[in-house]
Parts: C-alpha cells; sequence; structure tokens
C-alpha cells in the first residue's frame, strides 16, 4: 500500500500516527538522512511525494568506485550524471546539512566533477561535511570558498592547498574540523570568524601558519611531522594538545629563523611553537607521547598562563628525578584551581584515582594560591608513580585514596 493512499488504510508508525500526518516540513527533514538516490526514489510513493526530495534539508551523496560491477566505468557516469541533475533540480533550495563520501576515483572525470560539486554546495549549505574513504590522494582545487550561509566545515582525508583556507568570503563559518589531511602546501589557516578548531592527524609543511584571532575552543591531536606555527588567540577558552609523531630532527633545530620550529613571535621574543599560542587558555589539556617532545623546546620561553583555571597533564611532564617540566608550569600558572595528572592510564576510565590535600600548616611558595584540587589517575601505583607522588609531597600535598 502506497503511503500516501487513504488515510484510513495507511499504514501506522510506531509511534501510533499516520506518516501522511505529517506536514512536509517534517518529511524533507527526514528524507535529509537517506542517501540522495533512496531519496529521490521516494517520489513513486504517492502524488505528494513526487517533489518532496528537491526540497530536503539535507543531501547524502557516496560516490564509490562501483568495482563489483562489470561495468563499473559506466556506473560511475550515470551517478555523475544523476547527481549533477539532482542539483541541478534543486536550484536554490535552502540546504541545511550536506555530505559527501568518496571511496576512489577511476577517470580523469571524477576530480573536476567532486571539485564542481563542492563548489556548488558550498555556496548554500550551513553544514558541510567532505570525506575521501579511501585515503587516496585528492586535492581540492586550490580556490577559497565563498559562502554567507556555511556556518561549519568538515575535511576529511583531503590534500589542501593555500588558497582554500582563505575563509575571509565565508563569514559565517564558526567550526572548522580537520582530520587526516595533507596540508604539505598550505601556507595560511586563516579566519577571523573561526571559534571552534579541530586539526587530528593531520601532515603539515615547513611554514603553516594558523591565523584565528577568535577562537575559543582548539583541538590539536597528533598532528604528524612538523607542527603548525599558530598565532596569538586572546579569546580562547578551551584547548586540548596531544603531540604524537614529529620529525626527528625538529627537536635539534638551531635554526632560530626557522618559523616550524621557532615561532613567529619576535615582538615579545618569545620563541614557541605551541605554549605561547595557549598562554590565553582558561582550561587546557596537554599530552605528549615522547619524553624528548616539543613542549619541552617551548619551556626554555614558557609564557605566563595568567587565565588558565583547569589543567591536565599526561606522565610526560613528570619526568624524574628533577620533574622541570611540570615545576615550571606550576610557576607559570598564577591562577590555577585544579590540576589533573593522567599517568600511564589512556581512560576514560581509570583503576586508581586519588585525590591531593595541601598541608594545613605550610603550602608550597611554587604553586598557585588558588589550587585547590589536585587529582592523579592511572592504572597501578607503580615505582613511577610513587616517584612522582614523592615529590608532589615535596610540595606539601599529601594523597588519599578516591
Amino acid at each position: 500500500m502506497p503511503l500516501g493512499g487513504n488515510s484510513n488504510k495507511a499504514p501506522v508508525v510506531s509511534g501510533g500516527g499516520c506518516i501522511d500526518s505529517l506536514p512536509d516540513g517534517v518529511l524533507e527533514h527526514m528524507l535529509g538522512f537517506l542517501e540522495a538516490r533512496e531519496a529521490v526514489r521516494t517520489c513513486v510513493l504517492a502524488r505528494r511525494w513526487r517533489y518532496l526530495w528537491m526540497s530536503a534539508t539535507g543531501l547524502r551523496i557516496v560516490y564509490t568506485t562501483y568495482e563489483g560491477k562489470v561495468d563499473y566505468l559506466t556506473a560511475m557516469r550515470k551517478y555523475r550524471q544523476f547527481v549533477d541533475c539532482l542539483l541541478d533540480c534543486r536550484g536554490q533550495a535552502p540546504l541545511e546539512t550536506c555530505e559527501i563520501s568518496f571511496e576512489g576515483l577511476c577517470d580523469d572525470d571524477d576530480r573536476p566533477c567532486l571539485n564542481r560539486w563542492i563548489r556548488h554546495i558550498t555556496c548554500r549549505v550551513q553544514m558541510f561535511r567532505l570525506s575521501n574513504v579511501c585515503r587516496e590522494d585528492f586535492e581540492l582545487d586550490d580556490l577559497p570558498l565563498v559562502s554567507r550561509h556555511l556556518t561549519r566545515l568538515e575535511l576529511d582525508g583531503m590534500e589542501l592547498s593555500n588558497s582554500f583556507f582563505d575563509f575571509s568570503s565565508c563569514p559565517s563559518l564558526e567550526h572548522l574540523e580537520i582530520a587526516t589531511c595533507f596540508l604539505w602546501e598550505a601556507n595560511m589557516i586563516m579566519s577571523e570568524s573561526i571559534k571552534r578548531l579541530s586539526i587530528t592527524n593531520c601532515f603539515f609543511g615547513f611554514h603553516t601558519h594558523v591565523n584565528v584571532p577568535n577562537l575559543v575552543s582548539l583541538r590539536l591531536d597528533s598532528h604528524l611531522y612538523r607542527a603548525p606555527v599558530i598565532e596569538r588567540m586572546p579569546a580562547l577558552q578551551e584547548a586540548y594538545v596531544r603531540v604524537g609523531r614529529e620529525n626527528p630532527n625538529s627537536a635539534d633545530c638551531d635554526d632560530e629563523d626557522c618559523y616550524s620550529c621557532h615561532g613567529v613571535l619576535r615582538g615579545d621574543n618569545k620563541k614557541c611553537v605551541l605554549l605561547e599560542c595557549l598562554s590565553e587558555s582558561e582550561n587546557m589539556a596537554l599530552i605528549s607521547e615522547s619524553k624528548t617532545f616539543i613542549f619541552g623546546r617551548d619551556l626554555n620561553k614558557c609564557p605566563i598562563f595568567s587565565k588558565l583555571k583547569t589543567l591536565l597533564l599526561n606522565e610526560s611532564w613528570c619526568v624524574a628525578p628533577e620533574f622541570s617540566a611540570l615545576t615550571c608550569i606550576l610557576k607559570n600558572t598564577p591562577v590555577l584551581g585544579k590540576l589533573t595528572l593522567q599517568l600511564f592510564s589512556k581512560g576514560p576510565k581509570h583503576k586508581v584515582e586519588m585525590i591531593g590535600r595541601f598541608n594545613s600548616m605550610e603550602r608550597s611558595a611554587a604553586i598557585s594560591e588558588h589550587l585547590k584540587t589536585i587529582e592523579i589517575k592511572c592504572e597501578v601505583v607503580d615505582e613511577e608513580v610513587n616517584e612522582i607522588l614523592k615529590f608532589l609531597c615535596t610540595l606539601n600535598i599529601c594523597f588519599i585514596f578516591k
């Protein structure tokens, strides 16, 4: 029985109501969760459904190589024609969300088609996600995006060049996520409007600068090969930075004019790669997977974290016997209220949790007077954790199990 039939005979959904009783706006929203071809096929359900797909609030395009088919090149050509027709039929219809995912390219027509679709869609969509599933190299056109509607952009598995990251023509863009992308040729990520930025497992070149002065939230997770040079972010409220594998030669770089290793903050005579740009943050997590790490170079010119209230560090900041990195951070966080040490444990659940208490008789001058809470989270209290506990005891902090 078609969904658009007599209301007395129409199928009933689990909520007890008839789907035909839903307004067009709800149906258009529901169609946005279907893959594009499935959404278009609903036009045969009933007369009411004939044109609803043209106004679907979401669009999902899944572009596959069709290698399981005998003539997959013909199948892909037909799919390209389908998407071209789909976009033409939609015209200027408003679009809230769009996702394009593709699983490899087969011929020379694929690349210009995908770039054409991206330019067409981003002009009118609010939230856009582009995903390269197979991780083959796919380079977007080196042209800036132009959209007054785009508020959220997610890129996964792309090769991105310099001009693409000029978001000056996207005044509404506030959320940018970049994952597993190659940014060898990207000299600058620049935007006045972006407030939330997430960069995960990306490959940076030697001179990648990030200039997002109005950012409030930063996630920089396991950058590969080189750290980007991030300029000041005075509005920053929260930051999560995890350093994974680095260029083995970068830690020994003695060239003070090397932007990648020593930053560009010449006016204040600072030569920090990451810590300087994070100095305005209120809440921060600093994770390193190596005890010889990029933060160590930054600590030589450690900035004052004048607004930092909560801080999470892992074991790489707690290296015996000197504990110099931890000591340096504690000295430069004058309003710190809560410190969490996550030791040899990935979380989010931990087998052992301890709470630190200050000796009421004497408080170390090396610690912020605002520091009220110290937590230690680990899997087991072994010799390395004991060394950290002993050091903290020298600061008149004792611990009890939570």
